[in-house]
């Protein structure tokens, strides 16, 4: 079978393909791999080796190749062909699907997958009756070949069937996630994580019973459709028990998260109604406490907010509708050393939008790294305009996402718009948080540390807010230092702040590095982390963000 044309032809890892066999081994009498080029039989072993077996046409008893061999056509036209064949007394049905297997080596082998079924005589006229239904089933087309249930389309397909047929019932379209599958394949290996998905896909189809349908979306998304149940949070719970029960760990536990969308219009496309129940299911994602929830209108608005930013967001980055607040960042004696740079969206009506209406919607969709691109961009031009004047001396301070690393350059970017502005890499702070580091920290490490060597001041931004703080100080050598007051704020033990704060100040003076404290709001406050040893402080004691204009004249009384 040539490599060529081969776009649409599935393709198997070596891992995945005694797995997928297996599970259609219920569905055939004869499950096999073909050579249909050398016309024998080959299998994969667990290691990844290719192993080939008897030539092919040796299974009908014949000493050549078959005249009208489905192998060898499906391997030329690379799709799906289908014959009969007659042999000892039974009528064999054949399938061969051409496929491509991804080897240890990550090589792959063209090679063809036969599914067969067969009766003998006495059944001969009930398999011509059949005959037809075997030849379209398509089964493949709709069953997912690692679970055995129905894929996407087959669920569609199912679905609208099931709605269709039984318009005076009503039904419920449910989609199904897996917290943290990612952890079953690192913990317990993919063999494992293979396993698990099988076992899933077989309870949903016994929950889902006779009357229901369930299918596999892709990866560890599932979708149910069912009759509307009396105590359907009854009905989620012993589901998702028996999921639990697929692995046994005192250091893990299986949980999933149930979207319900209620058919009321039954014309609506299946694919809308199962949109609808994962925009339920992602509502609670991140949310513990409870295991699901319905769809309702407010999601859908929410949605199609949500959306509208999106399709807009690249015109309106154009026509410059995001601009550059400023909250000045002060020392004791109110002396201005310089400002954090934070965006606000300016609708053309004059209102102006903050980042939490829009920063982690563009962060889902991967369109954060061109926004925070044009803040920088703004920040240099903006030092570029300060050159000979009273505010030379000042810094800006811009944030670094934790995607910036994935689709920015970002020891590229910094150092072009120094060049671009003509301005001083010490005039442009970069902030990063600590989450940004730990995702990737010998790569992200190597990036800020490239940045220090350039002469730009790096400093981590929120410390205190995630879990890998002192190891981070461990192993970055940033050049300034954010405590975040909310966390010290949440404890209501002063003492016990005083003693977490003053650690943390004289930790940092030992690394040789600046403090800024952020979120300051009272005097006490000030003068409480002054005596402790802060050096800068920001917060809504001093000012709020606040546009370019406003600042100069803000800084003006205070340089």
């Amino acid at each position: 079978m040539t490599n060529e044309n081969t776009e649409h032809v599935k393709t198997y890892s070596y891992k995945e393909i005694n797995i997928a066999m297996d599970s259609m081994r219920v569905m055939f009498d004869i499950v096999r791999l073909v050579d249909a080029e050398e016309c024998r039989e080959v299998s994969v072993s667990a290691e990844g080796e290719l192993c080939f077996g008897k030539e092919c046409y040796a299974v009908w008893n014949a000493d050549h190749r078959c005249a009208n061999c489905t192998s060898f056509q499906a391997c030329h036209t690379h799709s799906k062909k289908t014959r009969v064949e007659y042999f000892n007394g039974k009528t064999f049905q054949i399938q061969s699907v051409p496929i491509i297997l991804t080897l240890k080596d990550e090589s792959p082998y063209c090679c063809n997958l036969e599914l067969i079924s067969f009766s003998d005589d006495a059944v001969e006229a009930a398999y011509h009756e059949e005959k037809t239904k075997w030849e379209t089933s398509g089964y493949l087309s709709t069953h997912d070949t690692l679970t055995g249930i129905l894929n996407w389309d087959g669920f569609c397909k199912g679905a609208r069937n099931l709605i269709s047929n039984n318009p005076e019932k009503k039904h419920l379209v449910i989609s199904a996630d897996v917290d943290n599958f990612r952890l079953v394949n690192t913990l317990f290996g993919n063999s494992k994580g293979n396993e698990v998905l099988i076992g899933i896909a077989k309870i949903l189809e016994e929950m889902s019973g006779s009357t229901g349908v369930a299918g596999r979306c892709g990866g560890v998304n599932f979708a149910l459709c069912i009759d509307e149940q009396d105590d359907l949070e009854k009905w989620l719970s012993e589901l998702s028990s028996k999921v639990a029960e697929l692995i046994y760990s005192p250091s893990f536990t299986l949980t999933m998260h149930f979207g319900i969308f209620d058919v009321e219009n039954q014309n609506l496309p299946i694919s809308i109604m199962y949109d609808r129940s994962y925009m339920a299911l992602e509502s609670i994602k991140t949310d513990e406490s409870v295991f699901y929830a319905y769809f309702t209108d407010e999601l859908l608005e929410k949605a199609v907010h949500e959306q509208k930013i999106i399709n807009e967001f690249k015109s309106n980055l154009k026509s410059g509708q995001f601009i550059i607040y400023l909250q000045p960042q002060v020392t004791k004696e109110g002396v201005i050393e310089g400002a954090e740079c934070l965006v606000r969206w300016c609708l053309p009506s004059g209102d102006i939008l903050p980042p939490m209406e829009f920063i982690e919607i563009l962060e889902q969709v991967g369109l954060i790294g061109s926004l925070d691109e044009y803040v920088w961009d703004l920040a240099a031009y903006q030092l570029s305009k300060w050159k000979g004047t009273e505010f030379d001396n000042l810094y800006l301070s811009v944030n670094v996402s934790p995607k910036d690393f994935y689709y920015l350059d970002i020891a590229e970017i910094f150092p072009s718009l120094c060049k671009k502005y003509d301005i001083s890499p010490s005039k442009l702070h970069i902030e990063i948080t600590e989450t940004a580091i730990a995702d990737e920290m010998s790569g992200n490490m190597a990036t800020m540390e490239k940045l220090q060597a350039n002469g730009f001041t790096v400093e981590i931004d929120d410390f205190g807010k995630g879990s890998s703080s002192l190891g981070l100080l461990k192993d970055l050598k940033a050049d300034v230092l954010k405590i975040d007051m909310r966390f010290i704020q949440r404890c209501s033990d002063d003492d016990r702040s005083n003693v977490i704060l003053e650690s943390v100040i004289d930790m940092a003076k030992k690394l040789h590095m600046e403090v800024i404290s952020e979120g300051i709001e009272t005097k006490d406050q000030l003068n409480n982390l002054s005596e402790l040893g802060c050096d800068v402080f920001q917060g809504f004691y001093f000012s709020r963000p606040i546009p370019v204009a406003a600042f100069e004249q803000y800084a003006k009384q205070r340089l």
